[in-house]
């Protein structure tokens, strides 16, 4: 890719997402197919979260890496709630309460509908918080962005300091019933906006999506 070249990155999201959620009817169609209705019911389940991500391709805008990484960041999300729920529903030893498929990893949403997620670095023990190190620089960048998340960013900045991981941090935002959660939906509401709005200028100025 040269200087001057832009990566599709709404291109990417689409195909990113369709993929997971073709992946998870195969799934079902499968377990359909070898009787397995219980399985069957739990990939359907999946595929209906799956369709609440916005289609954030179809504004007709183009969408920054930071824009696309933050999409990235949901979908993880949403697979990892939905592993977890997929081992309690369908073991048959039930794994304890606040169990993780990945206890490196946490996710959390504050309550104006932004993510972050943590995760330790394991060669030393340092954390990465949405796709950076946790440096006194990017700490502040985030508390800056989500102030809702705030204390948690200076909590993690405390436990690195000390080496105690996640100690004192919350399970983190669990993905739960059939419908849109009210994070999820104001993530939503507040992306679409931006998209909205840069296809409104971009049609006032004549230029193409």
């Amino acid at each position: 890719m040269t200087g001057g070249e832009q990566l599709n990155w709404a291109g990417i999201l689409q195909y990113d997402q369709e993929q997971g959620l073709v992946s998870r009817r195969l799934d079902a169609d499968a377990a359909g197919r070898r009787g397995d209705a219980r399985t069957r019911a739990q990939y359907l389940h999946e595929a209906a979260q799956w369709e609440m991500l916005p289609r954030l391709w179809e504004f007709g805008v183009q969408i920054t890496e930071d824009e696309y990484q933050d999409a990235g960041r949901v979908r993880s999300w949403m697979a990892h709630e939905q592993a977890a729920e997929r081992t309690r529903v369908l073991s048959r030893y039930p794994s304890p309460p606040g169990w993780s498929p990945n206890p490196h990893i946490r996710y959390f949403w504050s309550f104006d509908g932004y993510l972050m997620y943590v995760t330790t670095a394991r060669d030393d023990g340092r954390f990465v918080a949405n796709h950076g190190f946790l440096t006194p620089e990017w700490a502040d960048r985030l508390r800056r962005d989500m102030p809702g998340l705030a204390h948690l960013v200076t909590l993690y900045e405390r436990n690195q300091e000390a080496g105690r991981g996640h100690e004192g941090a919350p399970d983190g935002t669990p993905l739960v019933g059939v419908g849109v959660p009210e994070p999820l939906r104001l993530w939503r509401t507040r992306v679409e906006g931006v998209l909205r709005r840069r296809a409104a200028e971009q049609t006032g100025t004549g230029e193409a999506g």
